[in-house]
């Protein structure tokens, strides 16, 4: 700080694993602004999916809405090793190009991570650290 002013920080933490976080680091006062971010929904999902297969060499009877529609509970990894197994499945059939059948086989392999049973217990650690409630998001808190 050459002129003396007061340094503006902000520290930005992730964690798939909420209950490791030490307990006093999620004392009130300590972080301003703690957010659940749920797994995609269908739109979301179908966006990633785009995303992921835009460079693929696809077959005309893939549908990017009907596998988004089927991958309910997959996240963002799991949608990586959804195309990339699809991809590996049109290999071993010597295919040019994926088709839906490699997707189903691909959605045979690789389970989704988020179970109803995970995801009630990311809501209820959610819960138990509510008295975190977020600050109006504005310019003047926030910078």
């Amino acid at each position: 700080m050459e002129d003396g002013g007061a340094a503006r920080v902000i520290v930005v933490g992730i964690s798939n694993r909420p209950d490791l976080i030490d307990p006093s680091l999620l004392r009130p006062g300590r972080l301003d602004l703690i957010l659940f971010i749920p797994p995609a929904e269908e739109k979301g999902r179908f966006e990633i999916i785009k995303t992921l297969t835009r460079q693929m060499p696809l077959s005309g009877d893939v549908d990017l809405k009907e596998i988004a529609l089927s991958t309910k509970g997959y996240t963002g990894a799991d949608l990586v090793a959804v195309c990339r197994e699809a991809a590996v499945q049109a290999m071993r059939n010597n295919t040019p190009k994926i088709s839906s059948g490699d997707f189903a086989a691909a959605l045979k392999v690789i389970k989704p991570s988020i179970t109803k049973g995970v995801e009630d217990w990311y809501t209820s650690i959610k819960d138990n650290i509510s008295y975190a409630l977020p600050k109006p998001i504005d310019k003047a808190f926030y910078g």
